[in-house]
């Protein structure tokens, strides 16, 4: 008797060893924390391409981890972007498209936007971003804004809507309870995928400057006199314009006979589009000139022609404004 008791103790302990590895088990699984990631929409709106100026846009990263170890006090995020659909330049400036047009633009992960936000496996877009975030409870949850900037220089991309789509292989936070993880090669830590996009829209602009036209010294005007001015045009390519030009301070309704005035005096003249002076610069209908945006300058000359007439000694001016719309 005493020895068969013995063999049933022995039975009964091994039981409550296998027991204890089963739950130790289950509760480590238990407590692995789980992050999730969302990223709002980088959009910069409307730019001005032709403005000289950067276009700024920013987005929130929101993070949202649970299950936290007890005891455990931080987690750590490696935040990885990839290039987005838009792809780079070979300098690894992203790009977003319109049709075969592209748009030119960067991430960044501060506010001064010096620090390009990129990933471990393409550290030409920048280095990925190492995101602590303290935990309490069991949960650890912040957000951090995405910086984004459109560099100026660019009055040669088209109008249009540009888009970069970022999917869930561009967008990857690893992720790990404490503050240990290396952001250079994260790749054991667990994974967590999100997808956003980055947009602008390049809208029709022009910018225009002008030229005075001055017809000089003159003695009797019993011959034509002509000058040449001009307008300088840049507009976005892809979108249309019309130059008018008004009937000066007299308010002439005739493009040929906008008045110049010295005191009382009058001298007529006109303004046209060719230096054959057959087609009358006003401001409506086929008087107008109309061209097709370059997204560089545009020079057109202003012919001015004064007729043979009869005139008094003196300065004689006008001012003549010119409107360009465009769409």
């Amino acid at each position: 008797m005493p020895y068969a008791n013995h063999k049933r103790l022995r039975s009964l302990v091994l039981q409550c060893a296998l027991g204890m590895l089963i739950y130790a088990a289950a509760a480590g699984g238990a407590l692995a924390a789980t992050c999730s990631v969302d990223v709002d929409a980088l959009n910069f709106g409307s730019v001005d391409t032709l403005s000289g100026n950067t276009a700024d846009a920013t987005a929130e990263v929101s993070i949202s981890c649970t299950a936290v170890s007890t005891g455990v006090t931080a987690v750590t995020l490696c935040g990885n972007l990839g290039e987005g659909s838009g792809g780079t330049t070979s300098g690894g400036t992203r790009t977003m498209a319109s049709g075969a047009n592209t748009l030119a633009y960067q991430l960044y992960s501060d506010s001064g936007r010096g620090a390009r936000w990129g990933s471990y496996d393409n550290t030409a877009l920048g280095q990925p971003r190492t995101i602590r975030l303290t935990a309490s409870d069991g949960t650890a949850n912040g957000s951090v804004t995405l910086y984004g900037a459109l560099p100026a220089g660019q009055a040669s991309a088209a109008t249009g809507t540009y888009l970069s789509s970022f999917s869930n292989a561009d967008v990857r936070f690893y992720y790990e309870e404490g503050t240990t993880l290396d952001c250079t090669a994260p790749t054991a830590a667990t994974l967590a995928q999100a997808s956003f996009t980055a947009q602008a829209t390049v809208a029709a602009n022009c910018l225009i400057t002008v030229e005075d036209i001055d017809f000089g010294v003159q003695g009797l005007i019993d011959t034509e006199v002509t000058a040449t001015g001009g307008v300088d045009v840049t507009c976005t390519p892809n979108s249309s314009y019309s130059i008018a030009m008004d009937g000066g301070l007299s308010g002439a309704t005739d493009p040929e006979k906008r008045l110049m005035r010295s005191g009382n005096n009058t001298i007529t003249y006109g303004l046209y589009a060719n230096s054959a002076h057959t087609l009358p610069w006003g401001a409506t209908g086929n008087r107008l000139v109309t061209g097709t945006g370059a997204g560089a300058v545009q020079s057109i000359d202003v012919f001015g022609r004064v007729p043979p007439q009869s005139a008094a000694s003196g300065q004689y001016s006008d001012t003549v404004v010119v409107t360009i719309t465009y769409f």
